[in-house]
């Protein structure tokens, strides 16, 4: 059997230097008050995060971003094999959060809580926005275009940051304005490589609303859309949301192989020419991987 446990470091409790011992109050009448302690006995010694780190308590966390950012359920293999765990540490963690109505358990898979879905995304989201902000500088800059973040809400995905070219705003870049996953790049990006079940999702309610003359609005067009955007490594939106606008994204993977945003590049249809795609989708997919590696550990 799998055990964790291991030995407790020492733990050494200094004397708080607010509290005079007794030794140093003496007769009680011979002073009428403790000489205030020195600022160098109230600062507390520096001490290395790693000597405090509770390893289970780490996995755990990990296990935790790993489920908020899944609709699906999963299984303890399922969970082991992504996390690149021990199966017997993950169950047991599973089971454990369960307990505390972290997780909820159907049968022998688990998925998250309402609440912590909805609590660990705001954290994860907020981080990636700050993480994002010099990349979408950069990626206007090589790309001449505007550039921006998406993140997913819900059904739909959401613009959150943009970072205009010195050229002039596009008019496709606008920001917390919900758009439909299957006729925006940012969309497809979530579509083709997110869970299978959203995928699935939309594809049951074919025919697809069609936004412009140019929009996917079959079974059959978007599964291949999205088959060809997993081979490419990022979606082009080709006058499918807005008459005149060209977009492309690529994903954002943190750790664990957690889709967690999309970063793309937005511009008008006469500037960002069909022939400018495969180049500017090699800006977009490195500019991708930039933001993957700046995200924080606790993102991760």
């Amino acid at each position: 059997m799998e055990t964790n446990l291991k030995a407790a470091p020492a733990w050494i409790l200094p004397d708080d230097p607010g509290v005079p011992s007794i030794a140093a109050l003496g007769n009680a009448g011979s002073r009428r008050r403790a000489d205030p302690p020195s600022l160098a006995k109230r600062t507390t010694p520096a001490v290395a995060t790693r000597e405090y780190r509770i390893p289970n308590l780490a996995r755990a966390c990990h296990v935790l971003r790993l489920f908020a950012a899944s609709d699906e359920y999963l299984s303890s293999s399922a969970v082991a094999r992504q996390l690149k765990m021990p199966r017997t540490t993950v169950l047991r963690i599973l089971h454990t959060l369960a307990a505390e109505r972290l997780l909820q358990r159907h049968g022998f898979d688990f998925t998250a809580s309402p609440e912590l879905r909805t609590g660990l995304r705001s954290m994860a989201d907020t981080a990636v926005r700050a993480a994002a902000a010099p990349v979408l500088k950069e990626l206007s800059q090589v790309s001449g275009e505007t550039a921006y973040l998406a993140l997913p809400a819900g059904d739909k995905v959401v613009v959150v940051e943009t970072c205009d070219s010195a050229r002039a705003p596009c008019g496709g870049s606008g920001t917390r304005t919900p758009m439909d996953l299957h006729c925006s790049a940012c969309g497809k990006v979530f579509l083709a490589f997110g869970p299978r079940a959203s995928l699935d999702g939309v594809l049951g309610s074919a025919p697809l609303p069609a936004r412009t003359e140019h929009t996917l609005t079959t079974t059959e067009a978007l599964a291949a859309e999205c088959r060809r955007i997993v081979g490419q490594g990022y979606a082009m939106d080709d006058q499918e949301y807005e008459e005149g606008v060209r977009s492309l994204a690529a994903p954002v993977w943190a750790s664990g192989g957690v889709l967690a945003a999309a970063i793309g590049v937005s511009a008008s249809a006469a500037t960002f020419a069909q022939q400018r795609a495969s180049d500017i989708g090699v800006l977009v997919v490195q500019a991708a991987k930039k933001l993957a590696a700046a995200l924080p550990e606790r993102t991760k």
